[in-house]
């Protein structure tokens, strides 16, 4: 697993050392404040990213800075949770915003947490995929040029005297070599790199933030707090993360020493060039015709070169790390609450507030009753449609987002348990209507139909599901709120017309990543997640012969499109249902119905199926949705172990659906990567039931649901 190597060696014995003589009175400060006790007031800020003008107007509006950008605070606590540099041009200007405030809040009775994030570390460490051009530029100077053309005659020089240790051909430079490397190191590239080094004014200051803070019973932390590292002292954190920069630095330096690379160089080139070295290395080692007994220098050149190219392990670049971990924004909200519980009680905490994972719809979120707070809203609006600048108040047991124009009170602990935020949806109800406890509802219909209520329990009028469809494509929405539940932030819609009213969920998320690490620490590779999956599968469920995929519709709303799917009013949903210990009425018809639920996500390959997602109506009716990490790209079925009995008109129309129509139904809302992928998968589940038909027999493997 993670973090259990230190950088090590001659490194390992002085870094502690070395580090404090280094930094001084700043790193015990940011040590000694990684834990304080509680202000009167804190006002939290998420990414900011360059966004100078988002981050001014919020802090003034928060009456943390005023008209000229000076502390006005107070004794207001203000904290940064990272990641306010890259992407947006005015980096080099948030970092003097920032740098200022922290100076001037103590002579007010204020103070400041600014915290490192990950993009702040993959600066220090030359990772510099998202610094710009216009970010570069901040640094030019008149000089700029000069250096350009300097470095890269130096650049030539260095490859060149590789070519010759490694009795290699000599290179040969053409005018298109020169300006690619050109176009990588614009005007400004070398004054950063020079301004991010140990010794450079923002790479001085930066090595000095602490990773984590916990302030009073509330813990700020970039990212957030994986269960590998759950236990561990705050300030344990922040020195391990000081300590792998600390290392870094002093690998880097040693490598220029041995003129393996040269200081400009990006992480990158740093790790291809130990790497290059260490291989090498290594086969003259194992070569059979090597006899010479490595020097005690060599033998310390190769630990160095190992430790180096071990830095995928280090608790400041691990996914699992404070930087980088983001099961606080992942967690399902039955997972979620367990996880975030033990973690906060191991540092006598109530609350996290994290940022990182930008939230969709620029609203701060709280999640699992308020224990977790993700405040990254998209500040950085050319970069984040649709985000917007916030901060968090927390005053007196009160967490409040403030917006540019609005105030809104997202937990009052003074005056509700924590546990009642946000507040309960239907399912409190559909648990009295459905006895509650142990006691068991009175009968079960003779077969459960396909009936839609309204908000008022009554039957809505349509008589087909297109009447239903075409009234949520059309409907005025009358009202929309966020549910609190969810991750992807899918709002409840009220839809009116023609006198009619009825609920509906409302998803609008679309994202994609070439990798993604989910909470159980498994990654996943061309990673989706998007609202169109909900209308391929409803439309696949058609297909098939299902009914348990609520009626969904593709519709477009204040200018963002989504999907609009039927509510299931007084719902109760599967941990709940386990929770109250409520038995359905009909325990082999329910069983027969999860089986289907299993062979239809194998065959779509639902990566998200939890408790919080399969529902029961009052009637006893089995509903399964959100479907928005679905239809991955994979040939093979999704835990196909679980598939232990079928339907027989869902087994009927597997086998007699042809591709072109399956094609032409999710054309729409597929990638066509994405419709390969699923009919592949047709054809194993049709070869798997197939096979356990033949061991099995077909009257026990297949049984009757209509």
């Amino acid at each position: 697993m993670i973090l259990q190597r230190v950088p090590a060696h001659s490194f390992r014995r002085a870094q502690v050392a070395f580090l404090l003589l280094v930094l001084g009175v700043a790193l015990w400060t940011s040590l000694a404040f990684a834990q304080a006790p509680a202000p009167g007031r804190i006002v939290a800020i998420g990414d900011i990213h360059g966004e100078l003008d988002g981050v001014v107007g919020i802090l003034q509006k928060a009456g943390v800075v005023d008209a000229t950008q000076k502390w006005a605070g107070g004794n207001t606590t203000l904290v940064v949770t990272g990641d306010f540099i890259d992407r947006g041009a005015k980096s080099r200007a948030v970092m003097d915003l920032l740098m200022a405030l922290e100076k001037q809040a103590p002579k007010s009775g204020g103070r400041t947490f600014i915290l490192l994030g990950n993009h702040e570390a993959m600066n220090i460490y030359g990772d510099l995929r998202y610094v710009t051009p216009e970010i570069y530029a901040t640094f030019a100077s008149g000089n700029s040029e000069k250096r350009r053309q300097s470095a890269w005659r130096t650049y030539q020089g260095f490859l060149r005297a590789r070519a010759r240790a490694q009795s290699a051909p000599e290179p040969v430079f053409t005018p298109e070599m020169q300006a690619a490397w050109m176009t990588a190191h614009p005007p400004g590239f070398f004054e950063h790199r020079d301004a991010f080094a140990p010794k450079g004014n923002y790479g001085r200051w930066l090595r000095t933030l602490p990773p984590i803070a916990q302030v009073g019973d509330i813990i700020f932390v970039h990212a957030g707090i994986s269960p590998a590292v759950g236990t561990w002292k705050i300030a344990d954190v922040t020195l391990r993360v000081h300590n792998e920069i600390q290392a870094f630095d002093n690998f880097a330096d040693y490598l220029v020493q041995q003129k393996m690379i040269l200081p400009f160089f990006t992480e990158d080139e740093i790790l291809a060039s130990a790497k290059e070295d260490y291989e090498a290395r290594q086969a003259v080692a194992a070569s059979a015709t090597s006899s010479t007994e490595p020097t005690a220098a060599d033998r310390h050149r190769m630990d160095v070169l190992k430790e180096l190219l071990e830095i995928g392990s280090w608790l400041s670049v691990n996914p699992d790390g404070p930087l980088w971990f983001r099961g606080f924004a992942s967690w399902n909200d039955q997972e979620g609450p367990e996880q975030v519980d033990k973690i906060l009680a191991a540092r006598g905490a109530k609350h996290f507030v994290v940022g990182h994972s930008t939230i969709r719809g620029g609203k701060i979120l709280p999640r699992f009753g308020g224990s977790v707070f993700l405040i990254d809203t998209g500040m950085l609006t050319s970069y984040y449609p649709g985000g917007r600048a916030a901060a968090l108040e927390i005053l007196g047991g009160k967490f409040t987002a403030i917006y540019p124009d609005e105030r809104v009170v997202l937990l009052d602990s003074a005056a509700a348990p924590r546990s009642g935020l946000p507040a309960p949806d239907e399912f409190e109800a559909a648990g009295a209507a459905l006895g509650g406890g142990a006691q068991q509802p009175a009968a079960a219909p003779e077969k459960p139909r396909r009936a839609w209520n309204g908000p008022d329990g009554n039957p809505l009028p349509f008589k087909s599901e297109e009447e239903l469809m075409e009234f949520m494509r059309t409907a005025k929405v009358v009202s929309m709120r966020t549910i609190g539940q969810g991750i992807t932030m899918p709002r409840k819609a009220v839809l009116e017309k023609d006198g009619i009213r009825m609920h509906a969920i409302f998803r609008d998320i679309e994202e994609q990543r070439d990798r993604f690490t989910g909470a159980a620490g498994t990654t996943e590779l061309f990673f989706r997640d998007s609202y169109m999956f909900e209308m391929a599968a409803f439309e696949l469920s058609r297909l098939l012969g299902i009914d348990f995929v609520p009626p969904t519709v593709s519709r477009r709303l204040q200018g963002q499109s989504g999907s609009m799917q039927v509510w299931v009013e007084n719902a109760l949903d599967e941990g709940k249902r386990t929770r109250q210990k409520v038995n359905p009425p009909d325990v082999e018809y329910w069983r027969q119905e999860l089986g289907m639920m299993r062979a239809f996500d194998a065959l779509i390959y639902n990566t998200d199926r939890n408790v919080g997602n399969i529902l029961y109506g009052p009637d006893w009716k089995f509903w399964s949705i959100d479907h928005t990490r679905a239809f991955r790209r994979h040939d093979t079925l999704k835990d196909p172990h679980l598939v232990t009995a079928c339907d027989r008109t869902f087994w009927e129309k597997l086998h007699s659906v042809n591709d072109e129509t399956i094609r032409a139904r999710l054309k729409p809302y597929l990638q066509q990567y994405e419709i390969d992928g699923l009919l592949k998968r047709r054809k194993a589940l049709v070869a798997l039931i197939q096979k356990l038909i033949n061991e099995r027999g077909e009257d026990k493997f297949l049984f009757s649901l209509r």
